[in-house]
């Protein structure tokens, strides 16, 4: 929102002042630009590189407590003067936040379209849709599937923050219109400690912290910070060099916490007050040197272009990523990150933003919004189609390892048994995703050597007795804990097992290691035969994205990864070690010579997964070696 308000106390006001509040001067307030443009350049740089400033996602934070206390400010003198009206207050958010925010959806539903594959646009769309009425943050509060892109190559995912200050705008004009305003001054800080301590109490559970970080719940108390800087000392303090101290003491806080608090802490809870907290300083001292560096001319351009460069910088770094399959960027990638979210940013603002916030009749702004919206929910709507038509689709076959309805990958569906159910014998099959991607290997080994399997898998899960599930993203450990019960009563009772795994990234826990060497240990025990299938080979680039890419003509490359022949060789000395249990390699076949195709066929579903050709193609090489097992 703005940091100019546009109105003054008319004489009198003080009369109509309910609860005779020391209502803040809102004449423009450079600094608050100024603070605003540290908010959102600490977003960028973490955004960009999250090991340059592990704390640079409290930036929203800091805008938050800028908004909390730029909105109570303006409720609190419109009611002052007796003029504050619902309407009017709503209709200011929406000229202020929803034209940029909506040209920004087409913009990226039009590119997105073209650029992600079929898969990849059905999360996206998802995402898009939550967006179109502010949902974003119960979207990805509850977000988590292993095939979805990563985090950082979903283009929306930053536009949670705006959907949390919307909601938060239906709730504050009620708030403090409806309760008496001589309440306010210990009303406010009360629930900002009792809604921080009830956080923090949820946060104490690894489990819900990814549903309460994206939570309103959890970002309210740091609005009613800036609240509670209106309410409290909002003209300043009187001492100069009182502010100046207090100032640079807020200014320390803010800086610690950039550099103190990374990812690993439950966030936001007790801690999020620490540069909450310092914002607010700043803000209520506007004496001094840090008052001073706030208003200069740099920093209040950057404050003002601030929202629009939050909007635009994350799609721009998510579009990049996803097109060359990496989080680290190369210096001529940072370039174009930073010359595209510069450019786009400036055009959002000069001539979407500027317009719609300028523009002070009602019915001009309302028609404005409604042509807008005219033009962009159709493109929005059509994306979809747009999104298959683009490139010939790919055989569905070389599109999944497996219909995920009928398998036991992170749930158990009937008996789990794929393959020639007239076996004499099943064998057990467990591991993560590069065992989930065998059902179909399974069901073609059925065919060639008369036999079944069990299979029971999890995302990033070995199903074995002592696997370090806490290390899974917080989705996928209740099924991991699940499928490893499910699992156990049958492990001692198998006579043959087949554990499969991508091994280059479950050999990075000693945790894990210990866990498998103890359970082959035990398999030793009960006489047990167990075959441990090698990690096949692996790439830095995902196969259908190339795929696509090509037909689009843009430049590709395709890389094997370096990391999974070590990890082979960890699983096959620990294997060694065992009598009951022996180590199958393939991934020197003639079928893997030219992956990720043989025969001009696209065996790969992404990185490293097979596709259900090429688990068939797959369970025709393995199958003598299983019979002999």
């Amino acid at each position: 929102m703005n940091t100019y308000v546009g109105s003054t106390v008319r004489k009198g006001a003080a009369a109509s002042n309910p609860g005779n509040l020391p209502l803040a001067d809102l004449s423009m307030r450079s600094d608050i630009q100024g603070l605003r443009a540290i908010a959102v350049l600490a977003v960028i740089i973490f955004h960009a590189n999250k090991a340059w400033l592990p704390g640079g996602f409290i930036g929203v934070d800091i805008f938050l407590v800028i908004s909390g206390f730029l909105i109570t400010s303006i409720i609190l003198r419109q009611r002052a003067d007796g003029r504050f009206s619902f309407k009017d207050f709503y209709l200011g958010r929406l000229r202020r936040i929803v034209p940029a925010y909506l040209v920004l959806l087409t913009v990226v539903a039009g590119v997105m379209s073209a650029l992600l594959t079929p898969a990849d646009f059905s999360y996206f769309k998802k995402s898009l849709n939550a967006a179109l009425y502010f949902n974003s943050n119960h979207y990805f509060a509850g977000f988590g599937d292993y095939f979805a892109p990563s985090a950082h190559e979903l283009p929306l995912l930053h536009i949670w923050s705006l959907a949390v200050e919307m909601q938060f705008y239906l709730i504050l004009p009620l708030f403090l219109v409806l309760i008496p305003a001589r309440l306010y001054k210990w009303l406010l800080p009360t629930l900002a400690v009792l809604v921080t301590a009830y956080v923090s109490y949820r946060l104490a559970d690894a489990a819900n912290r990814q549903a309460t970080y994206f939570s309103l719940l959890a970002r309210i108390p740091e609005f009613l910070v800036g609240s509670c800087l209106t309410v409290l000392r909002p003209g300043g303090l009187s001492s100069p060099r009182l502010a100046s101290a207090l100032a640079w003491l807020g200014l320390a806080a803010v800086i610690g916490s950039l550099v103190w608090i990374d990812e690993s802490r439950a966030f936001p809870g007790w801690i999020a007050l620490l540069p909450c907290l310092g914002a607010a300083l700043m803000m209520a001292s506007r004496h001094g040197p840090v008052s001073r560096f706030l208003s200069t001319r740099p920093m209040v351009w950057i404050g003002g272009l601030s929202y629009s460069l939050y909007l635009w910088h994350w799609p721009v770094l998510a579009g990049i990523r996803y097109y060359t399959g990496r989080y680290e960027l190369l210096p001529v990638e940072l370039l174009w990150f930073a010359l595209l979210t510069l450019g786009l940013s400036y055009l959002s603002y000069r001539w979407i933003e500027r317009p719609f916030r300028s523009a002070r009749d009602r019915r001009a702004t309302l028609a404005r919004v409604l042509v807008l919206g005219i033009v962009a929910v159709p493109l929005i709507a059509t994306s979809s189609k747009v999104n298959r038509s683009m490139v010939a689709p790919l055989p569905v076959e070389q599109t999944r390892y497996a219909v995920d309805a009928e398998i036991c990958h992170g749930k158990i569906v009937g008996d789990c048994i794929r393959g020639d159910r007239a076996g004499k014998e099943t064998l057990l099959v467990l591991g993560d995703s590069h065992a989930a991607q065998l059902n179909l290997f399974f069901d073609q080994l059925g065919r060639i050597n008369h036999s079944a399997a069990r299979i029971i898998t999890g995302s990033s899960c070995v199903t074995i007795q002592g696997f370090d599930f806490a290390r899974l993203p917080d989705w996928a450990q209740p099924a991991c804990t699940a499928q490893i019960a499910a699992a156990a009563p049958l492990i001692r009772s198998a006579d043959k097992i087949v554990i499969a795994a991508m091994w280059q990234y479950q050999v990075q826990s000693p945790a894990f290691l210990q866990a498998f060497e103890q359970f082959l240990e035990a398999t030793d025990a009960r006489d047990q035969k167990v075959l441990v299938m090698a990690q096949l080979p692996m790439f830095d680039s995902d196969m259908q994205r190339m795929d696509r890419f090509a037909q689009l003509h843009l430049p590709i490359s395709r890389k094997l990864n370096d990391q999974w022949q070590a990890a082979n060789r960890t699983i096959a000395d620990i294997v060694a070690r065992h009598p009951s249990a022996r180590f199958l390699d393939l991934s020197a076949a003639p079928l893997f010579s030219s992956a990720p195709f043989f025969d001009n066929t696209l065996i790969y579903y992404d990185k490293h997964h097979l596709n259900e050709t090429g688990a068939r193609r797959y369970a025709e090489l393995a199958a003598p070696f299983f019979r002999d097992f």
